[in-house]
């Protein structure tokens, strides 16, 4: 079952649990308007207190039967649809048994007038408050008419009301078409209004040249590593690059150049830093940077020299022209002794960057020693 699918049917749930909770009763209190001036309490004790308890158990039943915790699975959702539609249909289906004893016995006397309209009335109500299934909408519709409709047509002094019944059935399901025709519309609206929504909050946190991470979702998420690294004591480390000359190349090839660079090292960045724990984000111009969650000073160095060295050996072919690419490379360990915030790291990490460009780029610079020797790397 798709995400799409799941949403709708959580939807559905909750707008099936709302809606069937204010009717239960009803049919308890039909049944009790009925039942007193049909004088069936007197008559038959045992059957209408019986059905009048059975109402009532079955109105709580809809009230008790919950929706599903949220980020419940599609199949479970089913299910519970399916039960609580069981309880709808089994509430119509006694009702339909009582339409037809008040059809039947005339002792009932003007009341089977009241369970008639009080039978219209609920077939209107389910018509329009169940819209959202259509089949389970005409089967509780069917089993709250058909036995008193078909008991009209038999008894000749009831036809003419039975007539009237059928005409009017063919509103409801009129209506209970147009009903279900709006829901889905609806549902199709919320569908699209959460894509909307989706894309929006996407395209504000996505670079839209490189689809990485973008500054503002880069802060956040380095923001939340810190307070999580100082939390637990887990390591984090935070890596920058600045791609060598690259104005050079703007200058010297054009912008729709150096857009494709742009993209190619994203690309790169992606598929050496795409596991847990690694976010991967352009931060300027030229300029990216790399979250790593879980790593120490030397498990990022290793890191980071792997992508330079990667980077370097293979050149960019574009169009007619092949570039080789460099970069320089700062990275900082997050220490809450030294670093006070996510922006005391990141400044530790653009320092070592400069050291690498001072140092003759493409390298890997650390903001502090790596075993008692600040670690650079040669140019290739």
């Amino acid at each position: 079952m798709t995400p799409v699918q799941t949403r709708r049917l959580t939807q559905e749930m909750a707008d099936t649990y709302q809606r069937a909770l204010t009717g239960g009763m009803f049919y308890a209190a039909s049944w009790l308007l009925v039942g007193i001036y049909g004088d069936a309490f007197t008559r038959s004790p045992v059957a209408s207190w019986a059905l009048l308890i059975a109402f009532i158990g079955l109105a709580s039943w809809r009230f008790v039967h919950r929706p599903l915790p949220d980020g419940s699975d599609g199949p479970a959702i089913a299910r519970w649809l399916q039960l609580h539609w069981g309880i709808v249909l089994a509430t119509t289906a006694l009702w339909g048994g009582l339409f037809f004893w008040t059809t039947w016995e005339p002792a009932f006397g003007a009341a089977q007038t009241t369970a008639l309209l009080f039978t219209l009335g609920l077939a209107t109500a389910i018509a329009h408050a169940f819209s959202m299934r259509r089949a389970f909408a005409f089967a509780g519709v069917g089993l709250l008419v058909t036995p008193g409709l078909v008991l009209m047509w038999l008894l000749p002094q009831h036809r003419a009301n039975g007539l009237m019944m059928v005409i009017y059935l063919v509103y409801v399901a009129i209506s209970l078409l147009r009903a279900y025709a709006e829901y889905q519309q609806r549902l199709d609206l919320d569908q699209e209004l959460r894509n909307q929504r989706d894309l929006f909050s996407r395209q504000s946190r996505i670079d839209p040249l490189t689809e990485l991470a973008n500054r503002r979702q880069f802060n956040d998420a380095l923001a939340a590593a810190t307070r999580q690294a100082g939390a637990t004591g887990e390591p984090l480390a935070l890596l920058l690059l600045d791609i060598d000359h690259f104005k050079r190349i703007n200058d010297s090839h054009g912008h729709v150049v150096g857009d494709a660079c742009l993209q190619v090292l994203a690309g790169r960045l992606k598929n050496t830093f795409h596991d847990d724990g690694a976010l991967a984000a352009r931060v300027g111009g030229e300029e990216f940077a790399v979250v790593l969650a879980g790593h120490d000073l030397a498990a990022a160095f290793r890191r980071a020299e792997h992508f330079r060295i990667d980077l370097a050996g293979h050149p960019v072919a574009l169009e007619n022209r092949t570039l080789t690419l460099t970069a320089s490379i700062g990275i900082a360990e997050f220490d809450p002794a030294v670093h006070a915030d996510d922006d005391a790291l990141y400044h530790a990490a653009d320092a070592a960057v400069y050291r690498a460009k001072a140092a003759g780029r493409n390298r890997v610079c650390l903001d502090q020693p790596l075993d008692d020797t600040v670690a650079t790397t040669p140019l290739a």
